[in-house]
């Protein structure tokens, strides 16, 4: 009786261990598998130069943000996001309040957390700009916010614009925001279409991004 009672425990920890779920890595993601990783690196004061070296992996952000705002006058500095050949810091140093960074080609999931300590506070929220017919004014479409904590989060809102967020009427489905601009790019009305990040930091010293291509 003892045997078989000490065998169903076996039993019983082998399937409790197998159905645990490990917190704060992003479902169905290999962390481990290929990605691009994208540090933001904050820094309490401002650094000389642009860092726009194109096989960097490190952007230089303000440790704290107070004082900036955004194209759409919002608190926080500006991070441009753009699409091209190959993933690129394009400007490596934000810390004067404006950043860009190049993904490469294809669509991604993307996943972000704090990784410094003592920790702070980050709110990211991604804006598509454009001007309307006139050529004068800006318009700004919000795709989506996350507020960055210590564990691993789908940062998915970030990039994938919605039928509901796009008051222009492009599109029907969710779609991948580089196409999206390509959309409002190919119209006779709009032009100059760009994104970016409105990115608000309080205290936090490293924020890591990490992009896993999609099928």
């Amino acid at each position: 009786m003892k045997k078989l009672f000490a065998l169903a425990l076996v039993v019983v920890m082998i399937l409790t261990l197998s159905v645990t779920p490990v917190f704060g890595v992003p479902k169905g993601i290999d962390m481990n598998g290929p990605h691009y990783n994208l540090n933001l690196v904050g820094k309490d004061k401002a650094m000389p130069g642009d860092y726009d070296n194109p096989d960097r992996h490190t952007m230089f952000v303000p440790e704290t943000t107070d004082g900036f705002i955004t194209p759409n006058e919002l608190p926080g500095i500006t991070i441009w996001m753009q699409r091209g050949p190959e993933f690129a810091v394009i400007d490596g140093n934000a810390t004067d309040g404006e950043g860009r960074f190049q993904l490469g080609p294809g669509k991604y999931a993307e996943y972000i957390c704090s990784k410094g300590k003592p920790g702070g506070d980050t709110y990211i929220a991604g804006w598509v700009q454009y001007t309307d017919p006139t050529g004068t004014l800006y318009y700004y479409l919000k795709v989506g916010e996350i507020t960055v904590t210590r564990k691993w989060q789908d940062a998915h809102d970030l990039f994938w614009v919605t039928d509901a967020e796009d008051s222009l009427g492009l599109i029907t489905q969710e779609t991948w925001v580089f196409d999206y601009l390509s959309l409002i790019n190919g119209t006779d009305s709009y032009e100059n279409a760009a994104y970016f990040w409105q990115f608000d930091n309080n205290g936090n010293k490293l924020i890591q991004v990490r992009f896993y291509p999609l099928p």
